[in-house]
């Protein structure tokens, strides 16, 4: 976990142990590769095989599977802002500050930004839709200032930026007999980034998505 993003915290949000918070923290961790790879259907017996942990002690963090895939997206949003103020404050307008902020989101690889969560029955908390909104609201106000210094196209916006990210794929899945697994994002976002950078070669059609295209998007593609 990133230091500088807050610890994440139970469901209930009652202090923990040390002991208690290693463990919390091996399961968002682990959980975050596992639905990143399988998706949604993705069980919490393979999070506990993967991460060592019995189900008990998973389910004394998460009572069900929904409430463990919210708190992924919390914390990868969290880490996802901690990393945009950071370059608002050190370096804004800088490209390479940009690129590192898109390729820090790309890493974190829970489909991306958010975990696949299609089929989910409830409706996202509001600790998850606040981090949401003050993510992408700083996200604007980096995409902005990079515009302003000449270095990235002036027709594309945070939500661009974020359904862009939303359309790398995973990593590859691996053969039956092979534990490899090809990891393609870096090469197509290396493409895409080349398309971001000033003036930009073609222009683009039709307005560009606002807050109502991206809730609709998390909404329905993974019940965020």
């Amino acid at each position: 976990m990133n230091s500088s993003t807050p610890p994440p915290t139970p469901a209930d949000g009652r202090p923990l142990r040390a002991d208690a918070r290693q463990n919390l923290e091996q399961i968002l961790q682990v959980a975050q590769d596992v639905f990143a790879d399988l998706g949604y259907k993705a069980s919490i017996a393979e999070v506990a095989r993967r991460s060592g942990l019995g189900m008990g002690t998973i389910y004394r963090h998460f009572p069900n599977k929904a409430v463990l895939v919210e708190r992924i997206a919390i914390h990868v949003m969290q880490e996802s802002l901690a990393q945009v103020r950071r370059a608002l404050a050190a370096e804004p307008g800088s490209w390479g500050a940009f690129t590192r902020v898109v390729r820090h989101m790309v890493g974190l690889r829970s489909s991306q930004l958010f975990p696949v969560s299609r089929g989910r029955a409830t409706e996202s908390g509001p600790e998850l839709v606040a981090i949401r909104t003050e993510l992408l609201d700083a996200l604007q106000e980096l995409v902005t200032a990079t515009q302003r210094a000449g270095v990235l196209r002036d027709d594309v916006n945070a939500f661009d930026i974020v359904l862009m990210l939303n359309s790398i794929p995973p990593r590859l899945p691996a053969e039956p007999d092979d534990t490899a697994t090809a990891d393609l994002a870096d090469r197509f976002l290396g493409v895409l980034l080349d398309g971001l950078r000033a003036p930009g070669a073609e222009e683009l059609s039709l307005p560009g998505p606002g807050r109502r295209e991206i809730d609709q998007f998390f909404r329905t593609a993974h019940g965020l």
